[in-house]
């Protein structure tokens, strides 16, 4: 059955979300060929040294440690995942697949940082015997400045 074109517009958030820098290199790790934690410290083969190694991000052009532009996605899905999960849509989430992401980074995610994402079902669309939703998010930092805006889809099979 197709989600009720009434939803459109419908907003979830603000959640929050507290960055550490132990975050972005367990994060750095688990992408870059690494082993997330404490124990092994061996820095990831393919992890970039601002995300990873303290001196060589102090004198990075950003003075410190940064998130990796993947890491955005630790915290500005939850508005998208919260709407796919929002009983009121009616979503079979067994036969839902997450179809297709976009982030657009617009300044540095640094340790320290909290994180504010909202977002908002921006498409609703049936094709025959599948349901498409799409919901649009930003995130702000603490200074209320745009860090990362994000456009996420989901199919869901009929």
């Amino acid at each position: 059955m197709p989600i009720d074109k009434k939803h459109l517009g419908r907003r979830y958030g603000p959640f929050s979300f507290a960055v550490g820098a132990e975050q972005i290199r367990d994060f750095a790790a688990a992408t870059g060929g690494g082993v997330p934690g404490r124990v092994f410290v061996t820095p990831p083969t393919h992890a970039h040294p601002w995300t990873w190694d303290e001196a060589a991000a102090e004198a990075s052009p950003y003075g410190g440690l940064i998130a990796s532009p993947g890491f955005a996605t630790a915290f500005a899905m939850q508005p998208f995942s919260t709407a796919c999960a929002d009983p009121e849509l009616g979503i079979n989430v067994l036969r839902l697949l997450h179809a297709a992401q976009e982030l657009e980074l617009l300044a540095p995610i640094r340790p320290g940082d909290v994180i504010s994402t909202s977002g908002e079902i921006t498409r609703l669309q049936d094709r025959g015997s599948l349901d498409f939703i799409d919901v649009t998010t930003s995130s702000v930092n603490q200074r209320g400045e745009p860090v990362v805006r994000g456009v996420w889809t989901a199919v869901i099979r009929g």
